[in-house]
């Protein structure tokens, strides 16, 4: 086989651990591509794809998009079905993989000539995040947003544009999960719910519009990350692992889980929650073991 397919094959498998990290709230697809090499590779083709070289960029990350989609199919009705029927456990299971994978995020600033995360600006991320979830509880926001994906409003189409630019940001940003950014605000089962295409074409037009909004953000968090990101890393990095913390709260803490636990929590989530979070937070201090015994410089 020749070098050209191998980086292709290559491409295609770290693509699908990047759709992986799409689909599980906690994992950054971001810090995927950085450990498999590719992540200057990726934001690269992407801040220049509406360039001359607009097929040359396209050809570059279609292998990575290839490989997501077939790891975002493989796992949509496993989480589907985790959701529906035990979803404190497998948030619990979130918590985990967030706790283990923290140290991290706090080796990334580390790097920059040992240095040590912005108190403040790590303090307004966890804030941020947290009032995220006290405001869905006081609003009633997992309820609003349930009621806007039953009645379809015009805006609604806007709205998930937005959601699309912003949970885009875990693909590019390390150690930021765009999974979990849409958990914490309540859309991450609506989402989920538009594959199932129950609504038919006004699912159809909701789940292109949230793709043409991942590809917007993505390039533009791509344009960020080159142009500003990079020369602010630590500062970044300190509301990244303010939000991370302050998101433990808030995925616990919000309309949607409330509801859950007042109406549908039975034996299997109290059960399973505790034997999850150890399994996560195993897993995820795993990932970083593995990362500090092979780090990758790009």
């Amino acid at each position: 086989m020749s070098n050209s397919k191998i980086n292709v094959v290559k491409d295609g498998l770290t693509g699908v651990g990047m759709g992986a990290a799409i689909i599980v709230p906690g994992i950054s697809a971001g810090t995927i591509a950085l450990i498999l090499g590719s992540f200057k590779k990726i934001t690269n083709a992407a801040s220049k794809l509406f360039t001359k070289d607009f097929w040359k960029n396209l050809l570059i990350l279609l292998p990575f998009g290839i490989g997501a989609l077939v790891a975002i199919a493989l796992l949509y009705f496993p989480f589907k079905f985790a959701f529906e029927y035990c979803m404190f456990a497998i948030v619990a299971l979130f918590g985990g993989l967030i706790l283990g994978s923290l140290p991290g995020i706090f080796d990334q600033v580390k790097a920059e000539n040992n240095a040590r995360p912005n108190l403040i600006l790590m303090i307004c991320g966890i804030v941020f995040a947290a009032l995220i979830g006290v405001s869905s509880v006081l609003f009633d926001l997992g309820g609003i947003i349930n009621q806007l994906f039953a009645d379809f409003p015009f805006y609604l189409y806007f709205i998930i544009f937005a959601v699309g630019i912003i949970a885009a940001s875990g693909i590019i940003v390390p150690g930021l999960s765009g999974s979990l950014i849409l958990l914490v605000i309540a859309f991450y089962q609506p989402i989920l719910g538009i594959l199932e295409f129950n609504h038919g074409i006004y699912d159809l037009f909701l789940g292109i519009v949230f793709g043409l909004g991942i590809v917007v953000g993505f390039v533009l968090w791509s344009k960020l990350m080159d142009r500003v990101i990079n020369k602010h890393r630590v500062g970044t990095l300190s509301i990244v692992i303010g939000f991370v913390i302050g998101s433990l709260f808030s995925i616990f803490f919000n309309s949607n889980m409330v509801g859950y636990l007042k109406d549908s929590a039975g034996l299997l989530d109290w059960i399973l929650g505790p034997i999850l979070v150890v399994v996560g937070i195993v897993v995820g201090y795993l990932f970083v073991r593995y990362t500090r015994k092979h780090p990758i410089n790009e």
